[in-house]
Parts: C-alpha cells; structure tokens; sequence
C-alpha cells in the first residue's frame, strides 16, 4: 500500500465535495498524505471561488494535513482534475457524486464519471 500518499481533491462547497473532502482528509491522516484541494471556476466568479477554497483550506489547516490549494479557471472540472493527477503524478483522485444517473447525466455531465473513465490512477468516488 502506500507510505505517504498523494491526493487531489476536486472541490465546490457543495455537500458531495465537502464529503469527498472529509474522506480525502481521513486517507491522508492514516497514510501521512498530502492533499492537493483543486477548485474549477467559471469566467467572472473568482471571489467566490476565492471564498470557496478559503472554507477547505481552514478545514486542512485545523486537522493539520499537508496541503495545497489551486484555483483553476475553466469549465470541465472532470478534465482538469484528470490532467494535473496525471501531469503532477498524485497517486489518488477523490470527487463527490450528486447521484444524478440516467437522463440528467447525459445533459448535465458528470465529474465523477468523467474522472473514472479518464483517470490514469486510482479513483475515489464519495457518494453523499
């Protein structure tokens, strides 16, 4: 298994993404880890992706977990989070799942399945 593992978080303040960060904490505390928290904001919401990845960070800090936090503009989560494990070689990618399936899938999109299906390493997928 691992002895210190690497592990990127995607993250929106949403419920799915505060679990996917809960669990991601819990991994990093048992295998000495270090988190990477990514936060993918769209053109003109900056602020709020700046008081977004604020609310992590105090989360990371409290529990003392050797972290980094980035902010990403763009508008495919799944994609970004899916290039900067492999570019970056972090050893686990963790997301939340709304739970949507079906129809609204196909017109919403989902992160969880677009990581799963693209990544090139082990996936952690946190259902609410």
């Amino acid at each position: 298994m691992f002895e210190k593992i690497r592990i990127i978080v995607g993250y929106d303040n949403s419920l799915q993404s505060r679990k996917a960060l809960e669990e991601a904490m819990a991994v990093a505390k048992s295998f000495s880890g270090f988190i990477k928290v990514v936060n993918v904001y769209e053109k003109g919401k900056l602020k709020q992706a700046e008081t977004t990845i604020a609310a992590a960070e105090q989360d990371l800090k409290k529990e003392r977990i050797v972290h980094e936090t980035v902010l990403v503009l763009g508008s495919n989560p799944g994609k970004v989070l899916v290039s900067l494990a492999k570019k970056e070689n972090f050893d686990l990618i963790v997301v939340g799942n709304r739970g949507l399936g079906g129809s609204a899938s196909i017109f919403l999109g989902s992160v969880s399945k677009q990581v799963v299906s693209n990544a090139y390493g082990n996936v952690l997928v946190v259902k609410k």
